[in-house]
C-alpha cells in the first residue's frame, strides 16, 4: 500500500534549479496545500526577475483538488511507475479529507484511468486498501490503486478521473473532476529529502543516507544506506519489502540487504539504515538513478512501488580492503573482523590453482555463530568465478577467538591478472527481481547477474607467491593456530619391486609462540596435471599431530608411479580432512626433471634429520661373497641414534644400482630392539647379483622403510621408504690370513691356535681345535645369518667342511676347545700326508674366505702339527 501524509515531501510547492549553482534549491512545504499555493504565489510575486531566469519544477502536490462536497476534496498525492517487460505497472494513491460532519461514503466514488487518446485503463485498489469504506468527520483516508498500460504509456499521458454516481445521468455517473499531471512535473521524492508513507498502516520517514558505485570487473556494484524511521508509536517490524534501483532508460536493478538489514525491528521514534546493493553493468548510464520501495500484494500476486527516490550522482568509491587489513563485518550479535592475509599460484598446463588465505576473527564480547558465507573470484577482465568450501560449516568463535580457512580454486591461467579481488558475499538466496501482476514475470531490464548476493566484504588480493620450482623455500601462512612455514624440502624417485616411488618431503614449522596442533592431514598428487588415483600414503615422523614453538617436523607425501612414466611436472599437495570431505591445505609445484638424490661420498655418514629421531647412517664394509650361480653384495651399515633417549631406529629399504642404472631390491636384516642414546645398531642390506655384474663402482639407495602411513615399527615390513640418499661404496676384496686368526664377521672374532688332524688307519680322521671367540657390543644387532665355515682339502683335492655357528657349535671365551671327525674310505691305511685348512663366512650359500693355513696329519699319536 502507498501512503503519503500531509507532512510528505509532495507537500513541495515548488522546486527552484539555479543554473549557476548547478543545484537544487527545493522549498519545502510542510503547510497545507491551500497556504502552499499561496505561498507560491507570493514568491512568485516577490521574485519577477529572478522567476524568469530562474526554471521553476513542480510536484503533484501543485495539482488542484477535486471537490467532493463544499467541505471535502480528493487529491493526487502519489504515484509511481514500475517498469516492467511487456508493460508498465503504475501505482497512484488518492487522499480523500473530509471537512463535513458526517462520515463520507467512498463507495459513492470512484476512478478510471484514461490516455489523452481515450485510450481506458480498469484500475484496481489494492487489497489492503479494500476494506476503508468510510471517511470519518475532520479525518483524511488514503487509498492506493494499481493500474497495468502500456509499454509507453507514462504518468503524464494519463488521465485520473473522478466520478460520483448520480441517478440522474444517463449512464448514472458523475464526473466530480481529473487530475492530468503535466509534462516537467517532479515524480519522485528528491535527492537528499526524506519520503514520508505508510507501511502496513505504520507511518515512517525514508531517506537516502549515501549511494556509491564500485567498479569490479565488468559490473559497478552500486551501494544504497537507506535510513528508516520510525515515526509512529508501535514498535514497527521488517516488512519484507524489496528495493530496486531504476536506470535513466527504465531499467530495474533488484538491491539486496545485507544480514543486519533483514528481520530487523524499529522501536518508536528511533531509526535504521539499511544497507542495500545491486550489481550493474558497467556499460549502464549511473546517472539519474532512482531508488524504488516495492511491496508484494499477496492477494493479487502482484509486486507494487510504493515509493520512488532520486539518488544522488553516486560516488565512485574504492572499497575493497587492502591484504592484511581487517574489515569488520556486523551480526545479529555480534561483530567479525575479516581479512585476506595470503594468496598463492600454482600453474599447469594452462590451468593455475589459486588458494586464498582468509581469516576470521571474533571482534565482539560474546561468541557467536559464523555465517555460512559465499565466495567469489572477481577478475579486472570481468570473470566472476564462484569458490566453494565446507570450511564454515557449523563454526562458532568465542570473544578473539579466529578461524583461519583456505580457499581453493582452479582456474585458466588467463585469469590470474592483477587486481583480483574476493567477495564475502551474505548467506541466503539471491535476491528477487519484483514480479509483473500476474506474479510470473520479472522487471524489465534487470541485471544479468541474477544470482548476486550481498557482499559483506571486498577484499583485494596480494600478488599471489608463485610456487613453482620452490624448492627449499619457505612459504608463510596464517592457520587458526598461528603463523606457520612451510618448505618442500625434497622430491625424490626412488627404485621400487614394482615400478618407481615418489617421495615429496614437506617441513612444517610453527612460528608462533606457543604449541599448536596440525590439522588432520592428507597427501595428494599431480602428475602433469592428472592426479594420481592409486594409494597416496602421507608418513609423518611425529607419534603427535602437537608442534611446539620454533619448532619444525617433517611430513613426506608417498605414492606409487611406473618406472616407465616420464614426469615433467609434479604437484604436491597438503589436503586438510574437513568432516566426510577435504580441502587443500597447501600445494607446491615442481616442474622439470626431479631432482637428484643427495650423495654420499665414501666413507661419509648420511644424516636422518626428523624432528625427534634424528640419526645417522654409515657404511662399515661392503664384500661380495662368491655363489655357485649368483654373487651376493653385501653392505654393513652403521645406523647411531643421535638423540639423548632410547629410540626405535629405521628399518632401512635400500636397492643396490650399478652405474649403467640397473637396481637390485635389498633383504634387510634390521636391529629389533631399540637403541640407547648415542648406541649404534649394524644393519646389513644385501642382495643376489648375477654372475659377472661389476660392483667396484656400486651405488646403495637407502632410506627409512614406511608402512600405513606411518615409519616402519620393529620388526615390521616395509611397504615403501623415504628420506633417501645415494651412498657410494667402498667394495672391498677382503685378503685372506695366512694363519687361522682374527678372523671376524661382525661382531665375532675367531682365532684358531692349535689344530691336530689325527690319523688311526681306519676310515676316519679325528680333528681337534683349540679357540678363541670373542663378541664385540659396539653394536646393537638383529639375526645374525652368518657361519664360519671350515674346509680341509688335502694334497689330492679332496675337500671336507663343517659349519659352525657362534654361540651354538662355538663359544666365546679363549682356550675352547672342538673336535669332529671326518670319514671316508680314503683314510684307511692312511698314515701320513698334509691338508689345508681354509676358514669361510658363509651368508646366504656364498662364501668369502677368512684365512688359510697348510698342516699335517698325526699318524699313531703323534699329536703335533708339522
Amino acid at each position: 500500500m502507498l501512503y503519503q501524509d500531509k507532512q510528505e515531501v509532495t507537500g513541495l510547492k515548488k522546486i527552484q534549479i539555479t543554473a549557476t549553482a548547478l543545484g537544487l534549491t527545493l522549498l519545502v512545504g510542510s503547510v497545507p496545500p491551500a497556504m502552499a499555493a499561496t505561498g507560491s504565489t507570493q514568491t512568485s510575486k516577490a521574485s519577477t526577475s529572478k522567476a524568469a531566469s530562474t526554471p521553476v519544477i513542480h510536484t503533484i502536490n501543485n495539482l488542484p483538488s477535486v471537490k467532493l462536497t463544499s467541505k471535502s476534496y480528493i487529491r493526487l498525492t502519489d504515484i509511481n511507475t514500475l517498469s516492467q517487460d511487456d508493460s508498465n505497472l503504475i501505482t497512484y494513491t488518492l487522499t480523500v479529507t473530509n471537512g463535513d460532519t458526517k462520515s463520507l461514503n467512498l463507495l459513492d466514488y470512484w476512478t478510471k484511468v484514461k490516455t489523452v487518446s481515450g485510450t481506458v485503463y480498469n484500475p484496481t485498489l489494492i487489497t489492503a486498501d479494500k476494506e476503508k469504506k468510510t471517511v470519518a468527520p475532520g479525518s483524511s483516508v488514503t487509498l492506493t490503486y494499481s493500474v497495468k498500460v502500456a509499454k509507453h504509456i507514462k504518468p503524464t499521458s494519463l488521465i485520473f478521473d473522478i466520478v460520483k454516481w448520480d441517478f440522474s445521468q444517463a449512464n448514472y455517473e458523475r464526473k466530480l473532476g481529473q487530475f492530468k499531471i503535466p509534462e516537467g512535473y517532479l515524480l519522485s521524492t528528491p535527492a537528499a529529502y526524506s519520503k514520508t508513507l505508510r507501511i502496513n498502516e505504520a507511518p515512517v520517514k525514508l531517506k537516502v543516507n549515501n549511494a556509491t558505485s564500485f567498479l569490479s570487473g565488468s559490473y559497478n556494484y552500486v551501494g544504497v544506506d537507506l535510513n528508516v524511521q520510525n515515526i509512529g508509536y508501535r514498535l514497527f517490524e521488517d516488512p519484507k519489502l524489496k528495493f530496486v534501483i531504476k536506470t535513466a532508460s527504465g531499467s530495474n536493478y533488484p538491491l539486496t540487504a545485507d544480514a543486519s538489514s533483514t528481520g530487523y525491528s524499529i522501536q518508536p521514534q528511533d531509526s535504521q539504515t539499511l544497507k542495500l546493493m545491486a550489481s550493474i553493468p558497467k556499460s549502464v548510464s549511473l546517472k539519474n538513478l532512482e531508488l524504488q520501495v516495492i511491496q508484494d500484494d499477496e492477494t493479487a500476486k502482484t509486486s507494487l512501488p510504493i515509493a520512488t527516490m532520486q539518488l544522488a550522482a553516486v560516488k565512485n568509491e574504492t572499497i575493497a580492503v587492502q591484504p592484511n587489513a581487517e574489515k569488520t563485518i556486523d551480526l545479529t550479535n555480534g561483530k567479525l573482523a575479516a581479512s585476506v592475509t595470503g594468496a598463492w599460484v600454482n600453474q599447469s598446463y594452462g590451468k593455475s590453482d589459486l588458494s586464498i588465505q582468509f581469516l576470521l576473527r571474533n571482534s565482539g564480547v560474546q561468541t557467536v555463530s559464523v555465517p555460512k558465507y559465499g565466495f567469489e573470484l572477481h577478475t579486472s577482465n570481468g570473470y566472476t568465478l564462484p569458490i566453494t568450501t565446507s570450511a564454515l560449516d557449523n563454526v562458532t568463535l568465542a570473544p578473539q577467538e579466529s578461524r583461519s580457512i583456505k580457499l581453493n580454486i582452479t582456474v585458466d591461467s588467463s585469469v590470474i591478472t592483477d587486481g583480483l579481488q574476493l567477495f564475502v558475499n551474505a548467506p541466503g538466496a539471491a535476491q528477487q527481481t519484483p514480479s509483473d501482476s500476474t506474479g510470473t514475470g520479472t522487471g524489465a531490464g534487470t541485471s544479468s547477474a541474477a544470482s548476486f548476493n550481498y557482499p559483506v566484504g571486498i577484499f583485494q588480493l596480494p600478488e599471489a607467491v608463485q610456487l613453482q620450482n620452490t624448492l627449499g623455500t619457505e612459504q608463510f601462512m596464517q592457520t587458526n593456530n598461528g603463523l606457520v612455514g612451510l618448505t618442500l624440502s625434497s622430491i625424490q624417485r626412488l627404485p621400487w619391486s614394482d615400478g618407481d616411488l615418489v617421495s615429496a618431503k614437506i617441513t612444517i614449522a610453527n612460528h608462533a609462540n606457543k604449541t599448536i596442533t596440525l590439522p588432520d592431514l592428507t597427501g595428494q598428487f599431480k602428475v602433469d596435471s592428472a592426479q594420481l588415483a592409486n594409494d597416496v600414503k602421507l608418513v609423518s615422523t611425529s607419534a603427535s599431530g602437537l608442534l611446539g614453538a620454533d619448532q619444525s617436523t617433517n611430513v613426506y607425501v608417498v605414492s606409487k608411479l611406473p618406472a616407465s612414466l616420464d614426469v615433467s611436472q609434479l604437484q604436491v599437495a597438503l589436503m586438510e580432512k574437513i568432516g566426510e570431505s577435504s580441502s587443500e591445505w597447501f600445494r607446491f609445484t615442481h616442474l622439470g626433471e626431479m631432482p637428484s638424490l643427495p650423495e654420499v661420498d665414501k666413507g661419509k655418514s648420511y644424516k636422518l634429520d626428523n624432528q625427534g629421531r634424528q640419526e645417522e647412517i654409515k657404511e662399515v664394509r661392503s664384500v661380495v661373497y662368491t655363489g655357485d650361480s649368483n654373487d651376493i653384495m653385501y653392505t654393513e651399515l652403521e645406523v647411531k641414534n643421535l638423540e639423548k633417549y632410547q629410540l626405535d631406529l629405521s628399518q632401512l629399504v635400500g636397492y643396490f644400482e650399478t652405474s649403467s642404472g640397473q637396481s637390485y631390491q635389498a633383504q634387510a636384516v634390521q636391529v629389533d630392539t631399540p637403541a640407547p642414546s648415542l648406541q649404534s645398531g649394524l644393519v646389513v642390506l644385501w642382495t643376489k647379483l648375477p654372475k659377472g655384474i661389476y660392483t667396484q663402482d656400486m651405488k646403495l639407495v637407502v632410506g627409512e622403510g614406511i608402512a600405513d602411513n606411518k615409519l616402519t615399527p620393529l620388526k615390521g615390513e616395509s611397504t615403501g621408504y623415504i628420506n633417501a640418499a645415494e651412498m657410494a661404496l667402498n667394495v672391498q676384496t677382503p685378503g685372506t690370513n695366512s694363519t687361522l686368526s682374527g678372523m671376524v664377521i661382525n661382531p665375532y672374532a675367531l682365532s684358531i691356535t692349535d689344530v691336530a688332524a689325527t690319523l688311526t688307519g681306519s676310515s676316519s680322521v679325528q680333528v681337534g681345535l683349540t679357540y678363541s671367540l670373542t663378541r664385540s657390543n659396539a653394536y646393537i644387532m638383529g639375526e645374525f645369518g652368518h657361519k664360519y665355515v671350515l674346509e680341509m682339502k688335502d694334497s689330492l683335492g679332496r675337500i671336507f667342511t663343517k659349519e659352525l655357528t657362534p654361540e651354538t657349535d662355538l663359544k666365546t671365551g679363549s682356550g675352547n676347545t672342538l673336535s669332529f671327525s671326518n670319514s671316508d674310505s680314503v683314510y684307511e691305511g692312511l698314515k701320513g700326508g698334509n691338508f689345508t685348512l681354509t676358514v669361510y663366512d658363509e651368508f646366504q650359500g656364498a662364501r668369502i674366505p677368512l684365512a688359510s693355513q697348510g698342516f699335517y696329519y698325526i699318524y699313531n699319536g703323534d699329536t703335533s702339527a708339522r
